[in-house]
């Protein structure tokens, strides 16, 4: 359950290309019939462009609290709006946000750069925008002499950094 013991952290807003407005207003996620919740009324106010961390023991609903924005999991109850837009209801795969988990998944037989492309081809994104946007992915995460490598050759923060491009 996010309670007290969850905080957040906003220091200067992070300066990205893209971004938007996230509201959670009351947000309330319950398993089954469990009386108690996992989240329990969540309210934020994330503006575009601010670097957000959730913080938190284990249980508190960090998890679950992203993966309903993300679309991963239900709300029970509450609201979640983008730029204004109610996207509660939205399947994930329309919302155009992306989770990385503590685990980066990233293809072990892939280059760095081919670990980037590979969401991006499977949307069906033509090559001249998928290399723009690879590219700029690199750069943005500050690894664009690493595209060559591949995962086992990076380091911990290299590959959170991969995952985060992707």
């Amino acid at each position: 359950m996010i309670d007290s013991r969850l905080k957040s952290v906003n220091p200067e807003p992070a300066r990205s290309p893209q971004g938007a407005n996230v509201s959670l207003n009351s947000l309330v996620k319950r398993y089954g019939k469990s009386p108690q919740p996992a989240v329990q009324s969540v309210s934020l106010e994330i503006k575009s462009g601010e670097f957000v961390t959730l913080l938190g023991p284990s249980g508190s609903g960090k998890t679950t609290t992203l993966m309903m924005i993300a679309g991963f999991e239900s709300v029970t109850s509450g609201e979640i709006v983008v730029d204004g837009k109610p996207i509660t209801e939205l399947a994930a795969h329309k919302r155009d946000i992306g989770v990385v988990f503590q685990s980066y998944a990233l293809f072990p037989h892939m280059t760095v750069r081919q670990n980037i492309e590979f969401p991006l081809k499977m949307r069906r994104w033509n090559a001249g925008n998928i290399d723009r946007a690879v590219s700029e992915s690199l750069k943005l995460v500050r690894l664009e002499e690493l595209g060559d490598r591949f995962p086992s050759q990076l380091s911990g923060g290299q590959q959170q950094r991969v995952a985060l491009a992707q």
